[in-house]
């Protein structure tokens, strides 16, 4: 199952944006009011954009004017704001040489995943970002699409990408956020109680596989992200160690996504990962690599409790329900989440993972065309590991002990190959003992539920 633009722009409408009276505008707490001017196309408007954040950084709406453009050609950063609303009303851009850019991150040193250079920095309590509910307004275009062509072949993106925004806020929201095109990783969630809304990534390319471009990461606490859509090359989600009481809901992904992901966690053999209470429901997967997946690494340490995955809807996907606690990353330095050793791992320690629960799935296994276009390696990055696939597999529950995954429970997964055949399961060392309520008996074959 394939699905085209059309449809894409159809789900746009009719979920992600919404009424447009339904947009916040400025409460009495913000008397005051920065209006952005806007060059329309001919000059950098990243000085104007900066001197109005230092202007309004308190109290305050800043607005980008309605059907507006604004080059965006220099990073921006505003790191001191208290009680704003940012109106985003016109539509941003990022430059289009790919050059100038790398020159810009490479100046700051920010090429790992852990340190990034942000396009767009947003810090302080009570922050809201608001894009505009008329679909052609409110984009932030990044032309990410000339850096997906000039990866090398077998390469996993070129150096020197930067990180669309970090979002580090307390009491804040962001609604509307509508990202084209990105070079590579969307948005950095950080802090705590913050609402995501009617959000819109569309990463779906026309040449080369659009390499880490995550949705939304998530590092905060008590954060509900719904009624969005992402189309995507990496983790729809990914929720990072220090998260929790996290709610994904009503949500649509696909084109090739790496699904709504815990992790990765534990590739800092030092720091001890720590997730836990998060809820995915109400979920639409289409044609994507993953549908729900656990990633930690091998030797790393820490625990994960409190997971659940329910009511999930999965249409062409590969993996739709995916865990392994072995897990290793495809690429370069350059893709991973901190400086944790990545080869030549002691395999001395897990991170736990407790009250994992999956109910509800419906749907269908990719049985023709497995996998995606991020595969560079021999075996795929997706396969390693898991020898004699079939790609009927409803289940892959890779348990790195006996002992390391406790008080799982599986129910009403009413998954189909695409071939018709029955569908097949892979697990290891998910012990009865530990795991009562299972659902299954934990071997590799047909997929037999209780």
């Amino acid at each position: 199952m394939l699905v085209t633009r059309a449809v894409v722009w159809t789900v746009l409408s009719s979920l992600a944006l919404g009424a447009p009276g339904s947009i916040k505008r400025s409460s009495p707490g913000r008397p005051h009011r920065c209006v952005i001017p806007s060059s329309n196309g001919t000059a950098d408007d990243s000085p104007a954009v900066q001197r109005a954040f230092a202007k309004c950084s308190s109290d305050s709406v800043i607005v980008f004017q309605e059907s507006a453009d604004y080059n965006i050609f220099t990073p921006i950063s505003a790191t001191n704001l208290s009680n704003v609303e940012i109106q985003v009303n016109g539509n941003l851009h990022l430059p289009q040489n790919i050059t100038t850019v790398q020159r810009i991150v490479n100046g700051t040193g920010g090429d790992l995943y852990s340190n990034g250079q942000y396009w767009f920095e947003f810090k302080g309590p009570r922050i809201d970002y608001t894009g505009s509910s008329k679909v052609n307004n409110g984009w932030i275009n990044s032309y990410g699409q000339a850096w997906w062509d000039a990866n090398p072949v077998n390469g996993t993106g070129i150096d020197y990408r930067p990180h669309l925004i970090s979002f580090h806020t307390t009491d804040g929201s962001f609604n509307y956020f509508k990202s084209r095109k990105p070079i590579a990783w969307n948005v950095q969630l950080q802090g705590d109680n913050i609402t995501v809304a009617h959000a819109f990534i569309d990463a779906e390319s026309t040449g080369s596989f659009p390499f880490n471009t995550d949705g939304f990461d998530v590092t905060a606490t008590n954060v509900r992200i719904s009624d969005s859509v992402i189309y995507n090359g990496d983790d729809a989600i990914a929720v990072q160690s220090g998260s929790h009481n996290v709610v994904f809901e009503r949500n649509t992904i696909g084109y090739q996504s790496h699904g709504m992901s815990i992790g990765s966690l534990g590739e800092d053999q030092a720091d001890f990962a720590n997730v836990s209470n998060i809820h995915f429901e109400d979920v639409t997967v289409i044609d994507a690599v993953y549908g729900s997946r656990f990633k930690s690494w091998s030797g790393g340490q820490g625990i994960a409790k409190n997971i659940t995955w329910k009511n999930i809807r999965v249409y062409n996907v590969t993996f739709p329900i995916f865990v392994t606690q072995s897990y290793t990353n495809q690429g370069s330095s350059q893709t991973q989440l901190g400086n944790g050793v990545t080869s030549g791992r002691p395999n001395n320690a897990s991170v736990m993972m407790e009250n994992f629960v999956w109910s509800d799935f419906t749907g269908t296994v990719n049985t023709w065309r497995p996998g995606d276009g991020s595969c560079v390696t021999d075996p795929c990055w997706y396969d390693d590991g898991l020898p004699n696939l079939k790609h009927t597999e409803a289940v892959i529950i890779e348990c790195n002990t006996n002992s390391s995954c406790k008080d799982f429970t599986l129910s009403n997964i009413a998954i189909i190959p695409q071939s018709m055949s029955p569908p097949t399961v892979v697990c290891m060392n998910a012990t009865a003992e530990l795991n009562p309520n299972l659902g299954f008996s934990c071997r590799n074959g047909t997929f037999l539920p209780y």
